[in-house]
């Protein structure tokens, strides 16, 4: 099993190395005429444009693509619609995604666990190679927080509430990395665990909430409103910086995973895909496209008071490399389960 999985992830590697994809905008680009003008007079959109995502209506993948697409729509000039395909970890909208031709007017919008850990459990028919990356978008801070009535603070009070305890944390099952990070971050703690399964950070809150888990891993922003109301509690984070954005809420710092001794820093980070093969000037006007609603005073204060970052460099270069660095982490994070 290990080795067929090892086998895979080399496989995949391999493929994401032969065709180094070339940058196309950052956050902040040159104005480049001759790349916009072929952009602009490329009959691209033909109709409707969708933007498959893969996670269900309400979630954050959700509410980040339904606001590009209120704004894209405008600079395409064509309506632009979300069209959700959740299931499996993002396996099912990425394998959905292989039935179109270069050149459609879908785009699939992506996280980088569809890339980095489904591929590790799951015989996935896609790589990377079946996606040509257009722009990214934001990244992704997340956290480790408890049911507040189980009275627990801190990670050192975790650990003393467990002990002879099989601590159950929710996640979105094998194959996603909430359950990946999860249990890589028990591991580090020397506890048992066990994964409560649903469906993204929402289903994860919930089973927090109700008692079905005492632990999740979740977005932060996600988790705002419940830190807020006294439902959970947050014990750290993921990334590599102590968060401060729940002080109004008595938590002046949360501290990182790291800072505690646990050895694990985790963020992810999401971006916009055509279909291998697509003309280049189809992928320049959605990048030009996508980089004026970036550039919106408008889409920048409705994404911010949503609660999401935008990445510091959207081009093809700086989101391919982070996803390769994504990919070697949770391989190692799952050598290191055994799983």
């Amino acid at each position: 099993m290990l080795l067929k999985r090892r086998h895979r992830l080399k496989k995949q590697r391999r493929k994401q190395q032969r065709k180094p994809p070339k940058a196309r905008h950052s956050r902040k680009p040159e104005r480049q005429i001759g790349a916009e003008t072929m952009g602009e007079s490329v009959k691209w959109p033909t109709g409707t444009v969708s933007i498959f995502v893969p996670g269900k209506a309400g979630a954050n993948l959700d509410t980040k693509a339904r606001l590009v697409a209120k704004y894209l729509g405008p600079e395409l000039g064509v309506d632009v619609v979300v069209e959700n395909r959740p299931g499996a970890g993002g396996i099912t909208a990425c394998t959905e995604y292989l039935t179109e031709e270069p050149n459609t007017n879908n785009i699939q919008y992506m996280a980088a666990s569809n890339l980095a850990v489904a591929p590790i459990y799951n015989d996935c028919e896609f790589t990377a190679d079946d996606f040509v990356t257009v722009a990214g978008l934001d990244s992704v801070e997340n956290g480790l927080f408890v049911d507040a009535k189980l009275g627990i603070k801190t990670v050192d009070e975790l650990k003393e509430y467990a002990q002879g305890k099989v601590i159950r944390f929710a996640s979105a099952g094998v194959g996603n990395d909430s359950f990946l990070v999860s249990k890589i971050v028990m591991e580090e703690m020397g506890l048992a665990s066990d994964s409560v399964n649903g469906d993204g950070f929402g289903d994860a809150l919930v089973n927090v909430m109700n008692g079905s888990a005492e632990v999740c891993y979740c977005a932060l922003n996600q988790a705002s409103q419940y830190v807020e109301d006294g439902s959970i509690v947050p014990l750290a984070v993921y990334g590599q910086e102590a968060y401060n954005g729940y002080a109004a809420y008595g938590f002046d710092q949360v501290p990182t995973l790291m800072d505690l001794g646990i050895d694990v820093s985790y963020s992810t980070i999401t971006w916009f895909s055509l279909r291998a093969g697509t003309d280049e000037a189809v992928v320049e006007k959605l990048a030009s496209s996508l980089q004026k609603v970036y550039d919106n005073p408008e889409f920048q204060a409705e994404f911010t008071e949503a609660g999401f970052v935008m990445l510091p460099d959207v081009s093809t270069e700086a989101v391919s490399a982070r996803v390769a660095s994504m990919i070697d982490d949770c391989a190692a994070f799952a050598d290191k389960i055994g799983g």
